[in-house]
């Protein structure tokens, strides 16, 4: 008998029998639940890179192999799926995701004006107008998603502004990049705040010299503040919303999602009856967002790990150390240009951000939540912060079994990445960046110097790390095949220049980003992630293999179906 024969028996045999163990079900019987056949199979496995077929049983992958051997569990119920060509590989993981406030920002009737939506400034005021006339007195009204960078023509809002245009209205304006919003003056009575409202441990509600609320509010705690009741007011609706999320996903191939701004006084139960539904369509591992109320609470430790088929658990706390390169504030040793951009944006000359936490606060975070027993996960793009953030993982003596993470890391250089791998830090790149604003990086803010090498995947992969890619909710679409073309090819949407191309990496490297890899910081790669007997049956469908398609048209690949534990939640039942 061949080895691979063998190799193929002896995991069918496991499969079933951690199937039968796992599921309390009766997985003795040969046939398999669903085979794939007829196009290739993308394993990302370890020195089978790809075979013929697959088998599924009870929830989980029970073979993989040739045609021939995989079909011979065929039965009279077995499901046959002919992939007419197309590949089948495992579900994408998106390991740094939001679907709350995706549901929450982007759900209908939620008004979307992100530039892939509306491309200039005068459309998000019409977009506004639009709503103020069609909106009942009263009622709030959010916009999500405006960039001084991609809608050129638009200046930042203020509370006058907002006030004189909805007058009658709660209005909230959120930046793409969600670290700040902007409202007007019955926006702030909604949420409580006023001129003496202090702010918020990592966080700005903005003030002019003479003490009053510009209308601007910077980070998560103080858009969390300003939001919430925008959000109590959707009530019920609010399951909905995420439900809608997690069907965005899964169409982009999606099974399994971080939630990385997690609240649990006001998620827990939204996410938790999501999970209990039977045709829950992502399985989302959650970070809390870090205070020092969290770090103090003796009840606030960490409980044994979920398995894979719980569809819902905490895993980690979050913290922010800088912002966004998009409003100025990533903590950078370089400073940024001095132009009309950087003007608009407010900026002066030799500007280089600041941290939203002083290094003291970060360190003494970092250790009470690693002592809590958590897998700590870090926002941070400068590379300036990132020195901070690293000092502070150093000092909390984290095992490199907590898998600690640093989040976007856009400015983040190779002698850190070589740190971060000493530490036991892995990053997951926000690698969109370069296909979206690309160009601005180089042309408008930092040139080409720190611009072209903006999130440099290679020299992450260079210094031996495990990397994950991601589109971080409501940023930008939720699309892996997009990440892996960018990181394949780095060129940018704008003028199609390629960016710092010794920084690009091979389509193995990055389907493994967004994959195994991914779900490895997820503490999910034993079970999901790739194509192996006896773990679970994450699938996506798509339209070609991106292993064999040239590089420039990658972007054209399709997601043709999705499943979740061998349940299908996209796609059409030939798929």
């Amino acid at each position: 008998m061949s080895t691979s024969r063998r190799r193929f028996i002896l995991g069918a045999a496991a499969a079933m029998a951690a199937g039968s163990a796992a599921c309390g079900t009766d997985r003795s019987r040969a046939s398999a639940d669903i085979v794939f056949t007829g196009g290739p199979v993308v394993t990302v496995a370890p020195g089978a890179p790809e075979a013929e077929a697959l088998a599924v049983t009870g929830g989980r992958i029970s073979a993989v192999g040739s045609a021939a051997e995989v079909l011979g569990l065929r039965g009279s119920s077995t499901r046959v799926v002919d992939l007419r060509g197309r590949a089948l590989l495992p579900a994408f993981v998106e390991a740094h995701g939001h679907p709350f406030s995706m549901g929450t920002a982007l759900a209908p009737p939620s008004i979307d004006v992100r530039p892939f939506t509306v491309p200039t400034g005068a459309g998000v005021w019409q977009k506004l107008a639009d709503a103020v006339a069609t909106t009942p007195k009263g009622e709030p009204i959010v916009l999500n998603g405006i960039d001084l960078l991609l809608q050129t023509d638009l200046r930042l809002p203020t509370r006058a502004q907002l006030d004189r245009i909805a007058p009658d209205h709660p209005v909230i304006v959120v930046t793409n990049s969600g670290h700040a919003a902007y409202a007007n003056s019955s926006a702030f009575a909604l949420a409580g705040i006023t001129r003496d409202t202090p702010d918020p441990i990592g966080a700005e509600f903005v003030h002019d010299a003479d003490g009053e609320l510009t209308g601007e509010v910077r980070e998560a705690a103080a858009i969390i503040a300003l939001y919430s009741p925008f959000a109590a007011a959707a009530g019920t609706g609010a399951l909905d919303n995420v439900r809608w999320a997690y069907t965005q996903l899964a169409q982009a191939g999606i099974a399994t999602a971080s939630e990385h701004a997690y609240d649990a006084k006001s998620q827990a139960a939204l996410f938790a009856a999501l999970a209990r539904e039977p045709d829950c369509a992502v399985r989302i591992r959650a970070y809390e967002v870090g205070s020092p109320q969290l770090a103090a609470d003796p009840a606030n430790t960490a409980g044994a790990p979920a398995a894979a088929d719980a569809l819902f658990a905490k895993i980690g706390m979050k913290l922010w150390a800088d912002g966004s390169p998009w409003q100025g504030n990533i903590f950078t040793t370089f400073p940024y240009l001095t132009d009309e951009t950087t003007a608009r944006m407010g900026l002066g000359p030799d500007h280089h951000g600041g941290m939203n936490y002083t290094p003291e606060q970060v360190t003494e975070l970092a250790a009470a939540f690693v002592d809590q027993g958590w897998q700590l996960s870090c926002h941070v793009h400068g590379d300036a912060a990132v020195d901070v953030v690293l000092d502070a993982y150093a000092a909390t003596g984290a095992p490199a079994e907590r898998r600690l993470r640093l989040e976007h890391v856009g400015a983040m250089r190779p002698d850190q990445f070589a740190r971060a791998a000493a530490v036991g830090a892995s990053p997951s790149l926000f690698i969109e960046h370069v296909y979206y604003w690309g160009d601005v990086l180089i042309d408008e803010l930092f040139g080409p110097e720190h611009g072209a090498p903006w999130m440099a995947a290679k020299s992450a992969l260079d210094a031996g790390l495990r990397i994950s890619f991601h589109n971080d909710g409501t940023v930008t679409p939720p699309d892996p095949i997009g990440n892996i073309a960018t990181a394949v090819t780095r060129t940018t949407r704008g003028t199609g220049r390629v960016l710092a191309p010794e920084q690009r990496i091979d389509v193995d490297a990055a389907i493994k980003a967004q994959t195994l890899d991914a779900a490895w910081q997820l503490h999910l790669d034993t079970e999901v992630g790739s194509l192996e007997p006896g773990k679970y049956a994450d699938l996506t469908v798509l339209s070609a293999n991106p292993r064999t398609t040239t590089p420039d048209r990658l972007r054209d690949i399709e997601v043709e179906a999705t499943y979740l534990m061998g349940r299908q939640t996209h796609g059409d039942t030939t798929a």
